[in-house]
């Protein structure tokens, strides 16, 4: 009797079935996600737009971008003369500077390209009677020649020039302003000039060749690429050459 319990004892643990114990399943954690943190939007820099006469009665219309916080530094930006070209190509800049606190004044220039100076004398003395102090001439190509130009017999607290040659070409109605090696020699105030490296019509050999006969303080400045004048800000070196036309205007506070 004892033998028969042994065996169906023996035989109900084999027969029963191997219980595989349900793993639980971890808790998750959850994954953070990274919520796109939205990109500061920019207040509107206020602009109006101007006009103002040149000394011998031409009619020059432009817009004034006004800086935050009214800084006496005032920068008048004169266009350069490439076909469709005109104030708006220094737009984006003129709302940066406006932002740091540098009032910016953009204009078109008149066609007779011989009176180029004129009109940057005359923007120059807009800025003066709204009581800028300081008044900065930022020229690209032809609007580099007439910064120089004008720069002659006009105080001005700085200049830069950008691909600029030593006469203004003959524009669509004639005329040409031609700007000296005498003249420049004149011209104490600060002063850059930026060219980029493969420019056409020799603009890197004039540039290099201005800046040795600018006297002290001058700078100097390449890029790389072939783009001309204010073309350089829609380059891979745009934030770098706006950022270098910033630092000379704040060296000047």
């Amino acid at each position: 009797m004892v033998v028969l319990v042994t065996v169906v004892t023996f035989l109900l643990i084999s027969c029963s079935p191997t219980l595989t114990p349900t793993p639980i399943p971890p808790t998750s954690t959850p994954v953070p996600t990274n919520t796109p943190v939205p990109s500061p939007t920019l207040q509107p820099v206020q602009a109006v737009k101007v006009s103002f006469v040149a000394a011998d009665g031409v009619k020059v219309s432009g817009t004034l971008y006004i800086g935050e916080g009214q800084d006496d530094v005032g920068v008048v930006l004169a266009h350069m003369g490439e076909p469709g070209t005109d104030q708006t190509s220094w737009t984006s800049f003129a709302q940066h500077a406006a932002r740091q606190g540098f009032s910016a004044l953009t204009f078109n220039f008149r066609e007779d390209r011989s009176g180029l100076d004129l009109d940057v004398q005359a923007a120059v003395g807009f800025l003066r009677d709204r009581s800028f102090q300081r008044i900065v001439c930022m020229g690209a190509s032809m609007g580099g020649t007439a910064c120089l130009k004008a720069a002659v017999d006009t105080d001005l607290a700085g200049i830069v020039v950008i691909s600029s040659l030593w006469s203004t070409g003959i524009g669509s109605s004639g005329g040409a302003l031609f700007m000296s090696r005498r003249e420049l020699a004149q011209l104490t105030i600060p002063k850059l000039f930026v060219t980029t490296e493969f420019d056409d019509n020799g603009v890197p050999f004039t540039m290099k060749s201005m800046y040795k006969a600018a006297p002290e303080p001058k700078a100097f400045e390449m890029f790389p690429g072939s783009v001309h004048g204010t073309d350089i800000f829609s380059t891979p070196q745009g934030e770098e050459f706006r950022d270098l036309l910033m630092d000379f205007l704040e060296k000047l506070r």
